[in-house]
């Protein structure tokens, strides 16, 4: 997350670094395992873009958790069509981790990729992500996330948060040798350390928890940006606040790893506490420019944060060729949601969600 100019130089700093280097590797065998709850919208076009991989897929297994709109009925429908695809379905719905549980029993690939039911991996994916693991110390290996469509205010935020935070954060962390997160939505493990450490139940951030593990392990996790996966984000304000509330509450898992965590990892913890204290620092100055008439002071302030968030945004759409225009018009809806986003962080350390989707 990027909240604000307290780190504006580290951030920078991240533009000068590159993500995990990979080697190519040959075709390998990969199972993808797609958790699904109630997707009907989404979960035929996320298996298409799987089977149409540039590296085909050994197995698809598709776990139902007890979804109750036509999820079935389209799972029935493609699994009869394709055969490398199994799908489970569980008796009660039974969340996230439980479900990749009962996927894993029935892989048999060394790499396990799991894939959400709402995201679309770009046709490379596999290929891009899988060479990673030639380095034996990989435990697992993720891309980019960007939104899948940017027409409402919630996809154009996240456009730029992410640009933001996978083109400067997200690498300089790979460069100092540490991960935060890998993605739960579309990351690549290892399936014998996945099956031998499981998947994490008692969080809601068990894509984070197994990131931790791993380190703890003494594995490395590696970002291959080149690699792009998109997702679908929350189409009202409602959702986006479940949805950051349940990415944010990750306390559990730091009082669960806190005596394991590597020393790279307890700073960049520091920073993203120092971060959001410096955002909200920020904001009351600025609060406190605009009520005193001290304008063009404020100004000064904001253009300063206006400048760093413009040209990381624009330097990575660039690379990646989004349109310019995609981006500008983009800057207005992430500052919009800025500061509900920061004070539901507070909310959820404070409070955080323990169970369900």
């Amino acid at each position: 997350m990027y909240f604000g100019p307290a780190l504006a130089p580290l951030s920078l700093a991240g533009l000068l670094c590159k993500g995990s280097s990979v080697a190519a590797v040959p075709n390998t065998m990969v199972a993808v395992v797609v958790p699904v709850f109630n997707g009907e919208r989404t979960i035929e076009p996320c298996i298409r873009r799987i089977l149409s991989q540039s590296i085909r897929p050994f197995e698809v297994v598709v776990v139902d958790d007890c979804s109750t709109d036509e999820t079935p009925v389209i799972l029935g429908r493609l699994s009869h069509k394709y055969s490398k695809i199994v799908v489970l379905r569980n008796k009660e719905n039974l969340g996230k981790a439980a479900s990749l549980t009962s996927a894993l029993g029935r892989v048999r690939s060394p790499f396990t990729a799991i894939v959400d039911s709402d995201t679309y991996l770009e046709r490379d994916y596999l290929k891009k992500t899988l060479g990673a693991f030639l380095r034996e110390d990989i435990a697992g290996v993720s891309g980019m996330v960007l939104p899948s469509e940017t027409d409402t205010s919630v996809s154009r935020s996240r456009l730029i948060e992410y640009l933001h935070g996978q083109s400067t954060y997200k690498k300089l962390r790979t460069r100092l040798g540490v991960s935060f997160v890998s993605p739960g939505c579309c990351s690549i493990w290892r399936t014998d350390w996945i099956k031998r450490n499981g998947v994490p139940a008692e969080t809601v951030v068990e894509d984070m928890d197994l990131t931790w593990e791993a380190q703890a392990d003494g594995n490395t996790i590696a970002y291959v940006p080149d690699a792009i996966a998109y997702t679908e984000e929350p189409e009202t304000f409602k959702r986006y606040l479940k949805q950051i509330g349940r990415w944010f509450s990750w306390r559990p898992v730091l009082e669960k790893h806190a005596k394991d965590m590597t020393n790279w990892l307890k700073l960049i913890v520091s920073l993203i506490f120092v971060e959001s204290i410096g955002y909200l620092f920020w904001l009351g100055l600025m609060l406190s420019f605009l009520l005193t008439g001290k304008y063009l002071l404020a100004i000064i302030l904001f253009s300063i944060d206006l400048v760093i968030v413009l040209a990381v945004s624009l330097f990575q759409g660039f690379k990646i060729r989004l349109p310019l225009r995609e981006v500008l018009l983009s800057i207005p809806y992430y500052y919009l949601l800025r500061i509900p986003t920061v004070l539901m962080f507070w909310k959820s350390w404070i409070s955080p969600k323990r169970a369900g989707w």
